[in-house]
Order: structure tokens, then C-alpha cells, then sequence
């Protein structure tokens, strides 16, 4: 052989070795495609489910966590083009406090595929959980207990505050982190008759109630004060006691004959007598018991009429809480003063009320260090306000003399808020309302405004209340309030993650 034909021989070998070996390195370049295609599949399945158990944990405790994770999971993978998504399970826990999601998928390949059946499709799998925990927080439930509710609002109210609560503290009888207090309101609040330390004069100034007693209302501060949290050593409280007209009826004040006079619209006591063959009204309930703080007709009488149920101050025992919320009934006469019960509220957030509140009337103790300093930005902690009216701030007048019903305010004609005319008085309830709003949110405190079955200016009134408009809701029926509340409830549970 010659040399040329030697030569030629070898590079022909050469040529036949190397494009042997493209083939092998051709697959392994095809293999890392693939590979690296499924290292973005599974990173997207990944997200999707992460995305899936967010979205269905809000709904833990609430409904079916299913269709919202089902929903953001599709969304997720509607860009996706070759993922074949083989199944998607969504379990929640027994305690409804954790929510798992699986997926798992195949991604066709394209180079692998030559390597055999086997490689036409590589597996991929994604888990996510996220637990449902309860950032540290204080709140008030602030609730409207007025005549008005009575019936089908009363009834719907209490479950949806059941169903808040319940959703904050899960399946938990406690929680370190989570106190609420419980906060009913009408025309004034009812701090328990155990607080007279909180009056002006203490004890002595519940004389007046004799032959009843002092139920625990109190009237609205004056000097600016109903817009403060200025706890009661500085600002003392002056007891709410509704005057009797018996006196007036008896004079024939309001008309009417000495055998048939007109009767007055408290007219209670002893003395002075009175002859009428008229059926006067029933006395007003003397029960100290809470659960008896109520009484649901506009014809009664006494010292208390409009005073209604005892505040709670923070607890953190979730068996205690409902049951002074499914104990919570109407109470007639006065009017609502919304104000007046939001003031209450912070007042049982507010650390300038620690080691005030003590033991409530319903058998709760707020512990000593409690309210809490105003958390920093940085604190994993909150506090917030739940706020629920069904009507507008307004003055009622049972229709007996003299005009307009005894409130937090006095009477009308007295001129407190420096009106003798209803619809101003609500304006300027309005007024102190939103002042109070303002007051409370500049410390940092998360508003919650509710209202069912208002007319626009009271709507707007709460709207601008609560800490912005997506902290506001609006009930057009009684049957709407529970999905107020949950909703609520879904914002205020935070959310970790977990692998």
C-alpha cells in the first residue's frame, strides 16, 4: 500500500470515529435540554401549588378550600404548555388549621425519546402546605345590641361573630397570642357594675338608683373627651341614670286628668303616688345576672332603660367568648350612638387602660399586663376594631313626654351636643364619630367597619371609618353578615408556608 493510500485509509477512520462519536454527544446536548426543560416544568407545577394551597387555606374554617385552589392552581398552568397534569389533591387537616396540595405531571420529551419508551415522558411532582397561625393580635368585637336587631339580625350577628372567632382560634381553647374582647353597645356601653371606681364620687354616686341599682352605663364625657382613650382616673365617667317622670306624671306635667294623667316615658320609684286606672309600665329588669341585662320592649321602666349587656375586656379563652356572644340580645330605648361604643372598644385595646379591666361581669379576667404597648412596624403583633351597625347614630323617642328618650347624651333638649334638634344631634354624633376614627387610627389600629341594611350616608360614615375601603363591608340582608365576618376573619389569619 502506498503512502497516499495509507494516509487516506487513516483520516477515513478518523472521520468515521468522529462522527460516531456526535451521536453520543448529540444525545447527551439533547439530554440536558430535556432535563433542563423538566427542571422548568417542575419548578412551575411548583408554583402552581404553592399558589393552590395559599389561595385554599384563606378558606380554612370558612368553606370548601377545593374550587379557590382548584381556580389558582389553573391559572397558574394555563401558560404551560407541555405539562400534562396527571392529578391534584387538595386535603385539608381534621383541625382545619393546615392544607396540603399535590400535584403530579409528565413532560413529553424530545431527545431522551430516542433512548427508548421508557424516556418519551419524565415524571414531575410538586406538595405544598401552609398552615393557617394567627399573628399576635388584640381586637375588639364592637357590637350593635339596639332595639333594632332584634329578630333575624340578632340571630345572623351572633354566628357570624361565632364564625370569627372560630376562625381565629381554630379548634384551639386558647391562644397566647390572640386576645378579644367583647364589646355590646346601644345608646351608651355598660362597663359592669363592678367598675364604680371608674365614677366621679365612686359608690356615692349610684344613690340615685335606689329602689333599683346601678346596672354599669355610663353617660358620655364631656370636653372632648368622648373621642379620647383617657382612661377613668383622669377622665371619670358620670353614671348613666335615666331621671323618672313620676313626678311630672303625678302633677298632670304632661296632661291628662288626676284619675287618668299622661304617663311620663320613665315614670319608676315609689313616690310620688299616682291614681290612674292606665296599666303602668313593667319595672325594669333589677337582674345583676348579664345574660338578664336586656330587656327587648320599649314599654318598661327605671333608672337603666337603654342601658344594655356589660362589656368583656380581652380573653383569650375561645369557650368563654362564645358564650357571651351567643348570650348577646337586644335591648330597646335610647337610640344607637355608634360612637360611644367604638370609643369602648379602644378603650379595651388600649395600653392606657392596662390592669384596669380585671374581671368582667361574665366571669372573664383580662390579665394584668394587658392591653399591650402600640406594636412597632417590625412586631408581629396587631391590634384591631370590629365594628358592626345596623342603623343610623340616631335619638329615639318612645312617643311619651317628654320629647326624645334619656341617652349617653341626656336628654335632647338638654343640649349637649349643643343642638335641641334630632337630625343635627346626629350630625354631630357623626362628627365625634369620625374624629374618634381618626383618633384611633393614628395609632396604628386596624378598623373593621360593618353595616347592615344602611342608607348611603351612614354607609359612607362606616366606609370612611375603618382603615380603607377594602376594610369596609356592606350587608344588604341579615344573612349577608356571616360572609362579612368570614371574610374578615380570612384577612386577619396569616398564612406560612411549609415543605
Amino acid at each position: 500500500m502506498s503512502r497516499r493510500r495509507s494516509l487516506a485509509s487513516q483520516r477515513g477512520n478518523i472521520a468515521l470515529a468522529g462522527a460516531l462519536m456526535l451521536v453520543p454527544l448529540s444525545l447527551l446536548a439533547g439530554m440536558a435540554i430535556d432535563f433542563g426543560r423538566a427542571w422548568v416544568a417542575q419548578d412551575q407545577l411548583t408554583q402552581a401549588v404553592d399558589a393552590a394551597a395559599l389561595a385554599g387555606a384563606r378558606q380554612l374554617g370558612v368553606r370548601d378550600p377545593g374550587p379557590e385552589a382548584r381556580q389558582f392552581f389553573a391559572a397558574n398552568m394555563s401558560e404551560v404548555d407541555d405539562i400534562t397534569v396527571e392529578s391534584l389533591t387538595i386535603s385539608p387537616s381534621t383541625d382545619n388549621q393546615t392544607l396540603t396540595v399535590s400535584a403530579t405531571g409528565r413532560l413529553s420529551t424530545t431527545f431522551l425519546a430516542l433512548a427508548g419508551s421508557e424516556w418519551q415522558q419524565l415524571p414531575i411532582r410538586a406538595q405544598a402546605q401552609t398552615r393557617r397561625t394567627t399573628m399576635g393580635m388584640e381586637m375588639a368585637l364592637v357590637l350593635d345590641v339596639t332595639g333594632s336587631m332584634a329578630g333575624t339580625a340578632m340571630t345572623q350577628m351572633k354566628l357570624a361573630a361565632a364564625d370569627l372567632v372560630n376562625i381565629l382560634y381554630g379548634n384551639r381553647a386558647q391562644l397566647d397570642t390572640l386576645y378579644v374582647s367583647v364589646v355590646p353597645y346601644t345608646n351608651t356601653v355598660n362597663f359592669g357594675p363592678g367598675k364604680m371606681d371608674w365614677l366621679q364620687g365612686g359608690a356615692a354616686a349610684t344613690t340615685g338608683f335606689a329602689p333599683f341599682r346601678w346596672r354599669g352605663c355610663v353617660e358620655a364625657r364631656t370636653g372632648g373627651e368622648d373621642q379620647t382613650d383617657t382612661p377613668p382616673a383622669q377622665a371619670p365617667f358620670r353614671p348613666f341614670l335615666y331621671p323618672s317622670t313620676r313626678a311630672q306624671t303625678a302633677a298632670r306635667a304632661f296632661g291628662g286628668t288626676a284619675a287618668r294623667p299622661t304617663f311620663g316615658d320613665a315614670d319608676w320609684g315609689a313616690t310620688p303616688a299616682i291614681t290612674s286606672t292606665d296599666v303602668p309600665d313593667p319595672d325594669d329588669s333589677d337582674s345583676m345576672d348579664p345574660a338578664q341585662m336586656w330587656v327587648p320592649a320599649n314599654a318598661r321602666k327605671g333608672p337603666n332603660v337603654g342601658c344594655g349587656q356589660p362589656v368583656s375586656g380581652l380573653t383569650n379563652d375561645r369557650t368563654a367568648l362564645l358564650r357571651i356572644i351567643g348570650l348577646l340580645q337586644p335591648s330597646s330605648r335610647g337610640g344607637t350612638m355608634g360612637n360611644l361604643g367604638l370609643q369602648a372598644g379602644w378603650m379595651t385595646i388600649s395600653p392606657r387602660w392596662r390592669g384596669l379591666w380585671g374581671s368582667s361581669h361574665w366571669g372573664t379576667v383580662t390579665p394584668a399586663g394587658l392591653p399591650l404597648n402600640y406594636p412597632g412596624p417590625r412586631d408581629f403583633m396587631t391590634k384591631v376594631i370590629v365594628l358592626m351597625t345596623d342603623g343610623d347614630n340616631t335619638w329615639f323617642d318612645y312617643g311619651r313626654p317628654p320629647s326624645f328618650d334619656y341617652t349617653g347624651y341626656g336628654r335632647l333638649t338638654e343640649g349637649r351636643l349643643g343642638t335641641t334638634t334630632g337630625s343635627t344631634a346626629t350630625t354631630r354624633i357623626n362628627e365625634r364619630m369620625t374624629a374618634l376614627c381618626t383618633n384611633i387610627k393614628a395609632q396604628g389600629i386596624v378598623i373593621y367597619t360593618i353595616t347592615l341594611g344602611t342608607a348611603g350616608a351612614t354607609q359612607a360614615l362606616y366606609r370612611n371609618c375603618a382603615t380603607s375601603p377594602g376594610h369596609y363591608f356592606h350587608a344588604p340582608t341579615p344573612t349577608q353578615l356571616r360572609s362579612s365576618f368570614q371574610q374578615i376573619g380570612s384577612q386577619l389569619s396569616n398564612l406560612r408556608l411549609e415543605r
